[in-house]
């Protein structure tokens, strides 16, 4: 008896975290259409279990972005994350990653990351950067924009910028299924085309040199 209670027990967890799962998955893709529409975005559904998951596209400030959300590991290592890119004049040279100084950011460091420092002791404490370029990538990260992203992180912005393959993002761990993560990314949008801008005029300066 005490046996088929265990099992029945094991066997409603199972059916109530699947549920709970399709419930999220619903709830994200309802919050990444109605925020697609709002500003003119083309909404794309999932192509199924296992497959691409929901996306937005289209223009932002002129440029191609995309809303989408992906996951990384597997498991109970499982993390589930949302992004927003917009794009670059051309795919350069130049990678940039800036991370919010905290533990991984310390771990990564004893598994061989190297960071560059800016001189700028408040940005330098909030932020891990690093890039293939440290010559183009100081200069890319002018005081105006430095500020812009310290601002950021104060108002909430807990993710990773990057800039890469033709593209600027940022990403952060989350869903979609969470009231106001849509229109946070959105308001990141502006600081992500100046990151762009930056970053092209970075990647010129390489072309030249």
């Amino acid at each position: 008896m005490e046996t088929l209670l265990g099992i029945g027990i094991v066997v409603a967890i199972i059916v109530v975290t699947v549920w709970l799962g399709f419930i999220q998955q619903r709830k994200a893709a309802a919050n990444l259409r109605a925020g697609a529409e709002r500003i003119g975005l083309k909404f794309t559904p999932s192509a199924g279990i296992g497959k691409e998951g929901p996306r937005a596209d289209g223009k932002i400030r002129g440029r191609e972005a995309r809303f989408w959300s992906y996951e990384t590991g597997s498991g109970k290592h499982r993390k589930y994350w949302v992004a927003l890119a917009l794009s670059t004049a051309a795919q350069g040279r130049l990678l940039l990653t800036l991370q919010p100084q905290g533990f991984g950011t310390k771990v990564a460091e004893l598994f061989g990351a190297r960071e560059i420092e800016l001189g700028d002791a408040r940005f330098d404490a909030m932020w891990f950067v690093r890039t293939n370029e440290p010559t183009a990538g100081r200069a890319a990260l002018t005081l105006e924009l430095r500020e812009k992203l310290n601002a950021a992180r104060d108002a909430g912005a807990r993710g990773t910028f990057s800039v890469e393959k033709g593209l600027v993002t940022y990403a952060e761990e989350g869903g979609f299924h969470r009231a106001g993560t849509f229109e946070r990314l959105e308001g990141l949008a502006p600081l992500l085309e100046e990151l762009a801008v930056a970053a092209e005029v970075s990647e010129s300066a390489l072309v030249q040199s």
